[in-house]
């Protein structure tokens, strides 16, 4: 009974993404005030020092081999020593398909809509740089024992979220495109977390603990995201107004986003083994 009811939260939480998922695309890439907003706090990120350019630009430039070399080496060291092989077999599945798909959409699937809001038409959606980087910080939480996965969220998490923020301050995707990208990995770990329990793993003796004080940071941040979407939603016809807001609002979408699936992540997962 436990079993089921643990299949169908997983299930519940990778439909929810799904449609969050699709609604951030049909709302941010195909309609012309989605890309208003997204497209000043693109644009409201480019007011950035030189040395943040240089220093962005340096650790983006790394991202792929760090995330991707490093994330499977830890996940696959971590996984060895705790002598957890079902786990590690997952976590390598759900962040190969999460990366796969996310390279799919973005070059196959899914277009970005001409509606005049920018001259920018070329579809970014979703961030592969994000999806590389959740994915390793998933599959590394995952192999993690329970008690451990608390910390391996927060910095995994953490470690994304950064990343997201940087590639929109470095003008390499928008928001939305970052945003996406965290749906995309958190759906294919919620199908990892199945595939778990298809696979018989048995519930954690002690379930970790909870990360309370991240769904309070992910509604502060989450509500000045709000403030600011509205501010610039109520202003979209003004060109190029409200620049900075959206740009802080926007980054702060990818912390609420963040935060709030990084503890969503350690909650649902919190008594599997």
């Amino acid at each position: 009974m436990a079993a089921r009811r643990s299949v169908r939260s997983f299930a519940s939480a990778a439909l929810a993404l799904t449609v969050a998922f699709i609604a951030t695309y049909l709302f941010f890439v195909l309609t012309y005030v989605g890309q208003v907003v997204d497209e000043r706090a693109f644009a409201g990120a480019a007011d950035q020092h030189d040395a943040v350019y240089r220093f962005t630009g340096m650790v983006l430039g790394n991202v792929p081999a760090v995330a991707v070399g490093g994330g499977i080496i830890l996940t696959i060291l971590i996984g060895a020593l705790t002598r957890r092989p079902k786990h590690l077999v997952v976590a390598l599945g759900v962040g190969g398909v999460a990366v796969a798909l996310a390279e799919l959409a973005k070059h196959v699937f899914l277009v970005r809509a001409q509606t005049g809001a920018t001259d920018l038409l070329n579809n970014s959606f979703p961030s592969g740089h994000a999806t590389v980087t959740a994915a390793a910080a998933f599959a590394v939480f995952l192999v993690c024992p329970p008690r451990w996965r608390p910390l391996a969220a927060v910095i995994g998490g953490a470690l994304a979220v950064l990343t997201g923020v940087f590639l929109v301050i470095d003008q390499w995707h928008r928001p939305s495109d970052v945003v996406a990208g965290f749906m995309l990995v958190a759906a294919c770990g919620c199908l990892g977390g199945i595939a778990l329990i298809a696979w018989r793993v048995p519930p954690a003796d002690r379930p970790a603990t909870s990360l309370r004080g991240l769904w309070w940071l992910a509604a502060v941040a989450g509500l000045i995201s709000m403030i600011a979407f509205v501010i610039v939603y109520v202003t979209v016809e003004q060109h190029g107004s409200h620049q900075q807001i959206a740009y802080a609002g926007g980054s702060a979408a990818i912390v609420a986003v963040g935060a709030g699936l990084t503890a969503a992540g350690n909650g649902i997962f919190r008594r599997l083994s």
